[in-house]
């Protein structure tokens, strides 16, 4: 059979693989080949994937394990369950409850068992078909992104090691927060203090790419408010370091693109080279939902990735003052009628700017964009509009608005008090 690197397994398939490479791992070259020769007729639809496996061992690892298909990652895959138990330990930690999966990891609340300190955590792990010899080389590259990224806006990073078991682990600042959007509309937030809050996530974002690493999958759900308000980006797992392109490309090739479609810029569904401007356009989906109540795509579940390549290519994305809802303007604590003179204009442009499919036309920086954001608070004119002279007075009018309309009430009475004068001395 010829190589099919993008073949893809459903969990069950890889679970099963798992099983089966701990039996042959062990034999040479030529135990192997017999080893495949008897394979269990119920087993042959792994048989391409296995030789591809264990006859690729004389090329490096890295090399060998990229031949290997990737898990599916659908909604609807069959799911395995996880190998991981309240009470257990990993480490000196002991296991509460699973706060969250995903393909490659679960997240776990933990608290160290040792009383060296009481304080919970979030614990990461990989999923139990993610034992992949590279494993420990990925829970690594993150453990070096996090611990070189200390922000109050960033969930902060604590330790990392391998437990009893082999198995690698990450132990990160537990967040007790609700995820952007869900936060804002749970409180009623309003327009201006939306984007308030945004200004966090811009200095957080900034952060990091000043450190060369690129998030790579900013969404609501890994932006977490806390009770208090404050700001948390979580989940640097598909990081990317700007300078290490070779050992990115690897881990594309081993696991494919990891990001979620729906923030995911153009260039990212692609395939192609990233920099800070992808994340720049994530930032700006995040922001028009922050705005409108509504993403840039309305897009169907289980949107084929061509199909959602496609839409981002060719559909215009729509101004976030044509999305407005009755339940939107609601939760903005405001009519549709304010909440449209609110985003028309400066807020549609900003938007519509950070979502540019050409790299080049969006904002150069989380700064930029926080700058631009601050000007419209400001009231001052924003660089994404025309500077024509009448957008200008406007601004000018916003800003001064008080003292302006003294000066227009002095000038309205002086001009009653003469024409009074003038009709007298008739």
């Amino acid at each position: 059979m010829g190589r099919d690197s993008s073949m893809v397994m459903s969990a069950a398939q890889m679970a099963r693989m798992s099983h089966l490479l701990e039996q042959a791992l062990a034999l040479d070259e030529a135990g192997r080949k017999r080893w495949l020769e008897a394979l269990a007729q119920d087993q042959r639809d792994l048989e391409p994937a296995l030789r591809r496996a264990l006859l690729s061992q004389n090329r490096s690892g890295i090399e060998a394990l990229a031949t290997l298909p990737k898990i599916a990652a659908a909604a609807g895959e069959e799911k395995v369950e996880s190998r991981l138990r309240p009470a257990m330990m990993v480490g000196p930690y002991r296991l509460i409850r699973q706060l969250g999966a995903g393909g490659m990891a679960e997240v776990w609340l933990a608290q160290r068992a040792d009383g060296a300190y009481k304080r919970n955590l979030a614990l990461k792990l990989p999923t139990a078909l993610d034992l992949r010899a590279d494993i420990a080389k990925r829970f690594a590259r993150e453990r070096d992104i996090l611990a070189g990224l200390e922000h109050p806006n960033i969930a902060r990073f604590y330790d990392a090691g391998i437990s009893q078991e082999d198995l690698p682990y990450l132990a990160m600042e537990y967040v007790q927060g609700e995820p952007i959007t869900q936060w804002c509309d749970t409180h009623l937030v309003e327009v201006r203090d939306r984007i308030k809050l945004f200004l966090q996530v811009l200095d957080a974002v900034q952060y990091a790419h000043a450190r060369k690493v690129l998030h790579r999958d900013i969404k609501p759900s890994n932006i977490l408010v806390t009770g208090s308000g404050q700001v948390r980006l979580l989940d640097f797992g598909v990081a990317k370091l700007l300078a290490d392109e070779e050992t990115q490309t690897q881990l594309t090739q081993l696991y494919g693109q990891a990001f979620t479609p729906e923030y995911a810029s153009p260039e990212l569904i692609r395939g192609d080279r990233v920099q800070q401007a992808s994340d720049i356009y994530s930032l700006g989906v995040v922001l028009y939902e922050l705005l409108s109540g509504t993403r840039p795509y309305r897009l169907k579940a289980k949107t084929p990735l061509v199909a959602l390549e496609r839409a981002v290519a060719q559909t215009q994305v729509p101004r976030p003052s044509s999305q407005i809802t009755l339940e939107g303007a609601m939760a903005r604590a405001t009519t549709v009628k304010k909440l449209l003179r609110q985003l028309r204009g400066d807020l549609d442009a900003i938007a519509l700017k950070a979502l540019q499919r050409d790299p080049a036309d969006r904002y150069s920086s989380a700064e930029a964009l926080a700058d631009e954001l601050q000007r419209h608070l400001s009231k001052e004119p924003i660089q994404a509009r025309l500077a024509h002279p009448l957008y200008l007075l406007s601004r000018f009018v916003l800003r001064h608005r008080s003292s302006i309309t003294a000066t227009a009430v002095v000038v309205a009475l002086l001009a009653a008090v003469l024409g009074f004068a003038l009709t007298r001395a008739a």
